[in-house]
């Protein structure tokens, strides 16, 4: 394995090129992969952990390139397979048998077994926000066979295999967790996968340093010599990184949405909108149901009468998104409810509901001040504030927009409930059970856990909904749940669903066969390389 010297490591932090760049025509019609070189992505959020077994945070920390799933999902979709070669469901649909990857090590050179795996989905069942929805009913696992691992479940599981990535439910090794807090592990920040790419360093607040694993169980595997994933927060800084050559590629829209243009007309660049598939992602604002003002349905309702769509769609996504009225997006096609639509656009009747709910105008024409925070991983959804805060205004509602980096984002929404509205983007997922559930059961009220339901809603019937339609095997009655469940949501109105946004993925026209499943940000670049060697 190649390592890279302090000195050429800070010359490609710098963005300065230690190979010459070639024009794109000189490489276009390479084939064969090229050997070496180091991928420079950027990221807008610096992780507040390294492996995402306590979250799903918009692709955190190493994703694949440390550590794996049994599972990934192809383009298309289709399941294949990662650290397990093979697996099989028992008739009644309790039972899944997976057949594990034999002379997998992990990066210390400790062999990958079955007990790898039923450890780290024991704790995932009790710490992971979308995981404790997928192993509920998961009653014993079975490692006996060190390659081999039988999940036994209470009731069936039909949304299982999508959760199996290396996004969702990363394998980590039981030897450096058995007996502690996974919360607290110290390996959260260095971790030790089986990945094709090995941690090096964490720089907080600059960069993190991964190289290229020589013992990864695919042959040839990865080509690349080095990954440097640096954290710009700034959209315009990223823009500037991109022109100066000094990134290669950058995930959910990595620079403001109104420049997109440009790279898109530059031979030099790409930009992508598949591997999204599995996101879902669904712009919304939501309420914080223990307080005043908005315990009131009738002030909930003003707030949607306020927004006028189209126009939110024109200037914040400048067209890449389409309406979501509905909790499940358009993209989930089995289970939208296509025939919900947004509240129409009537600021003269958001009046009325607020003077009937005993909000009337000040004498300065301020009904009622909140605090409105804004989730930091996207510039759209800041930019998505400013235009709410100002239709708010129009309606007499004084919105104060807090924002926070991060980490803090997740501590005042999840831990502290300091906020009254809040904008966001959630990933819908593959399945309701993984992006929607978390944030609207009321088992999911969780104080201290990022992406719960910090909204304090609950429903009994939802609930039911939920836990009728988790385990029920026969998709059309499965879909006649959900359509049930985006009924009520609509009608009890916890969130405003604004709209089903498309992230776009900016990279350099060099890079290669970056794109082969859906994990995005997360994945694992094993067959990635640079046409022109690399910076």
């Amino acid at each position: 394995m190649t390592r890279l010297s302090r000195r050429d490591f800070g010359k490609l932090l710098a963005g300065t090129a230690l190979l010459g760049s070639l024009p794109s025509s000189s490489f276009a019609a390479s084939e064969k992969p090229v050997q070496g070189g180091t991928l420079r992505v950027v990221m807008g959020l610096e992780p507040a952990t390294q492996v995402e077994i306590l979250q799903n945070a918009g692709g955190a920390g190493v994703g694949g390139r440390v550590v794996e799933g049994l599972v990934t999902e192809g383009l298309d979709l289709s399941i294949q397979p990662q650290l397990a070669t093979s697996w099989s469901v028992s008739d009644d649909g309790l039972i899944y048998t997976f057949k594990l990857r034999e002379g997998v090590t992990w990066h210390d050179g400790t062999p990958f077994t079955s007990a790898d795996v039923a450890h780290t989905y024991s704790f995932l069942k009790d710490v992971h926000p979308r995981r404790r929805n997928t192993f509920a009913n998961l009653v014993k696992i079975d490692d006996s066979d060190p390659h081999t691992v039988v999940l036994h479940f209470s009731r069936p599981a039909p949304a299982l295999l999508p959760a199996l990535n290396a996004n969702s439910a990363p394998i980590v090794p039981k030897h450096l967790y058995e007996g502690t807090d996974p919360r607290t592990n110290p390996w959260n920040a260095k971790p030790i996968g089986t990945g094709p790419f090995v941690f090096r360093e964490w720089v907080r607040g600059s960069h993190t340093l991964l190289e290229r694993n020589p013992n990864y169980w695919a042959p040839e595997q990865p080509n690349l010599d080095a990954i440097i994933i640096r954290y710009i927060p700034d959209a315009v800084t990223r823009l500037a990184a991109f022109e100066a050559n000094e990134v290669d590629i950058g995930y959910s829209t990595p620079v403001p949405i109104g420049e997109l243009a440009r790279f898109k007309n530059n031979p030099e660049f790409k930009l992508d909108t598949e591997g999204y598939s599995l996101g879902g992602g669904l712009n919304q604002i939501f309420f914080n149901l223990r307080f005043e003002p908005f315990k009131k349905l009738e002030v909930r309702q003003a707030v949607a009468h306020a927004i006028d769509i189209n126009a939110y769609i024109a200037k914040v996504w400048q067209g890449y998104a389409i309406p979501s009225p509905s909790a499940i997006v358009p993209a989930m096609k089995h289970f939208h409810d296509a025939s919900i639509k947004h509240y129409a656009y009537d600021p003269a009747e958001a009046e009325r509901l607020l003077d009937q709910a005993g909000y009337p105008r000040g004498a300065d024409g301020t009904r009622f001040t909140v605090r409105f925070t804004a989730n930091p991983f996207m510039s759209q959804v800041i930019d998505g504030a400013n235009f709410i805060r100002s239709a708010l205004a129009e309606i007499g509602i004084r919105a104060e927009i807090a924002l926070y980096d991060h980490p803090t984002y997740i501590k005042k929404l999840y831990t502290e409930g300091a906020f009254d509205l809040d904008i966001q983007v959630l990933a819908n997922g593959y399945d309701p059970t993984d992006g929607i559930q978390r944030g609207y059961h009321s088992g999911n009220i969780k104080e201290g856990l990022a992406w719960s339901n910090h909204a304090h809603y609950s429903n009994p019937e939802v609930d039911r909904i939920f836990d009728e339609a988790a385990y029920e095997p026969n998709p059309e009655k499965r879909r006649a749940l959900y359509v049930e469940l985006q009924q009520i949501l609509h009608r009890d109105l916890p969130a405003v669903n604004l709209v089903q946004y498309q992230p776009v993925t900016v990279s350099r026209a060099a890079l290669r066969d970056h794109l082969i499943d859906q994990q995005n940000s997360s994945t694992s670049y094993a067959r990635a390389w640079l046409a022109d060697g690399g910076a």
